[in-house]
């Protein structure tokens, strides 16, 4: 009984580990959105690329129950499980982003010149 009891536990930890991974590939070769909104909900970025014009401001907005942050080149929110967190965008280039609770979420931001 002992034994079950463990593998039973092993099994539900294995389970918990693989949904905390979000291995969607490279992003750079996914097809970006064009859309300045994204969701961060349980472990993923939805959309995880998206492409905006320079001058445009991303939303990101928590609707999970997980706390997560959002972390990348010139940008920082805090880590949240509610709420929304913004930045503006103003030079072309492309912009990984990462949860630092949550290492295989990652997202990228397009930059496009207006």
């Amino acid at each position: 009984m002992r034994n079950n009891f463990l593998a039973t536990i092993a099994l539900a930890m294995a389970l918990a580990l693989a949904a905390c991974d979000n291995t969607g590939g490279d992003l750079s070769t996914e097809q970006a959105e064009a859309t300045t909104e994204v969701s961060v909900v349980d472990n993923d970025f939805e959309p995880n690329v998206i492409e905006i014009s320079a001058g445009d401001t991303v939303t990101w907005t928590w609707s999970g129950s997980a706390a997560h942050d959002v972390d990348g080149d010139g940008f920082q929110s805090e880590v949240q499980s509610t709420g929304t967190f913004q930045h503006t965008f103003d030079t072309a280039g492309e912009y990984q982003y990462v949860c630092n609770i949550h290492s295989g979420m990652t997202g990228l931001v397009v930059v496009t010149d207006q």
